[in-house]
C-alpha cells in the first residue's frame, strides 16, 4: 500500500513537470493558429455585440428609412425632369403627369424591385412626358439584364415610341438645355444652364457601373445637389454619403426619414429632409437654414418631391 502511494506521488510529481512543458510546446508550435483563433474570436464577439445591440433596440440589420419618393426638377430654363426614382405602378403616376407636366420621364425598366419594360412603357403613358422618357434601372446586376428594345417595342403600343431616348454608361448629351450624363445604375448627373450640378442617388461602392473615369470623385468637378430618393444600398451608403459631403459640401435632398437619420450621423452638413408634396425652391432652401452664399450658389430651380411605390430601408454600417 505505501509503495503504492509512494508511485502515485511520483506520477504527480512528473506530470506537474511535463504537463507545463507540454503546454509551452503547443505554444510554440501553434502560435500562429493560436493567434488566428483569437482574431476570429474576437471578429465573433465584436459581430455579437453589434447585433446584440440592434436586437436591444428592437429593429433588423436594417432601419426602417421611411417612404422612397421621386423628384420633379423645375429647372431655371422652364424645362421640367421627372425623376422616378425605384417605383412601381400605381395611380400616382397620372396624377403627377397631369400635376407637373414634365418634359422629360426617367423610369425604371429592371423588373424584380421596379417596373419591368412593359409596365414602364404603361407607367410612361400614364405621366406623357411631352418630349421624352428615358430607360433607367437596368443591365448593372445580373437580375437586371432587360433589353431596351422591349421598352421601345412596348412603348409602340401607346404610339410613344418617338419620345425614347437611350443613354450608354458614362455618355454625356444636352437634353433641352440641360445636360445629362447616366452614371450607371439609377444614377444620374444633370447639369442646369446656368451651371448648377445636380447628382441623383449618389452610391458609389455599390454601382457596378459606376464611370471608371470618376473613380477619383474629385474628377467630377462640383457637385451642388444631391438628391436621394430612398436608403437601400444600391442608391446610398452612409460610407459614400460622407465622401460626397466631404468633397463638395452639397445641399442633400432626402426624404423626411432618411433625412432625420443622415442628420442624427453628420449633423455638419446640409441635409434637407423633406416630405411628399414640398416644393423647394432658393426661398425654402434659406428658411430652412442653408446659409446664404450657398443658396446664391444655385440656379433659381424648384424641386418637387413626389410619390413612389417602393420601399427604403438603411443598412447600419459600423
Amino acid at each position: 500500500m505505501k509503495k503504492k502511494s509512494v508511485f502515485l506521488v511520483l506520477m504527480a510529481i512528473a506530470a506537474a513537470a511535463i504537463i507545463p512543458l507540454v503546454g509551452i510546446y503547443l505554444t510554440r508550435s501553434n502560435s500562429e493558429e493560436s493567434t488566428q483563433n483569437i482574431v476570429d474570436l474576437e471578429y465573433r464577439i465584436k459581430k455579437l455585440e453589434w447585433e446584440t445591440k440592434l436586437l436591444n433596440k428592437g429593429m433588423a440589420p436594417y432601419i426602417y428609412g421611411g417612404e422612397a419618393v421621386g423628384y420633379v426638377i423645375e429647372f431655371e430654363n422652364g424645362v421640367k425632369f421627372y425623376f422616378s426614382g425605384d417605383t412601381g405602378l400605381s395611380s400616382d403616376l397620372r396624377l403627377i403627369g397631369d400635376y407637373y407636366k414634365p418634359d422629360v420621364a426617367f423610369l425604371p425598366i429592371g423588373n424584380i424591385y421596379t417596373t419591368d419594360p412593359r409596365a414602364a412603357a404603361y407607367a410612361t403613358s400614364l405621366v406623357r412626358p411631352s418630349t421624352y422618357v428615358v430607360p433607367t434601372r437596368y443591365g448593372s446586376f445580373p437580375e437586371l439584364t432587360q433589353d431596351t428594345k422591349q421598352f421601345l417595342e412596348e412603348l409602340k403600343k401607346y404610339d410613344l415610341e418617338d419620345k425614347y431616348l437611350e443613354f450608354e454608361v458614362g455618355e454625356e448629351k444636352e437634353v433641352l438645355g440641360i445636360k445629362v450624363e447616366w452614371l450607371g445604375h439609377n444614377h444620374w448627373l444633370f447639369e442646369t444652364p446656368n451651371g448648377t450640378r445636380i447628382l441623383v442617388d449618389p452610391e458609389v461602392k455599390y454601382n457596378p457601373d459606376f464611370p471608371a473615369k470618376y473613380r477619383e470623385l474629385v474628377q467630377l468637378k462640383d457637385i451642388d445637389l444631391i438628391l436621394i430618393t430612398h436608403g437601400h444600398f444600391d442608391t446610398m451608403t452612409f460610407h459614400d454619403i460622407r465622401k460626397w459631403g466631404d468633397l463638395f459640401d452639397p445641399i442633400f435632398i432626402t426624404p423626411y426619414e432618411l433625412g432625420i437619420w443622415l442628420k442624427s450621423k453628420l449633423p455638419a452638413y446640409k441635409i434637407l429632409a423633406l416630405g411628399q408634396g414640398s416644393r423647394i425652391s432658393k426661398t425654402e432652401m434659406l428658411e430652412l437654414g442653408v446659409d446664404d452664399e450657398k443658396v446664391r450658389e444655385i440656379s433659381n430651380i424648384v424641386i418637387n418631391v413626389v410619390p413612389a411605390a417602393h420601399s427604403s430601408s438603411i443598412t447600419p454600417e459600423e
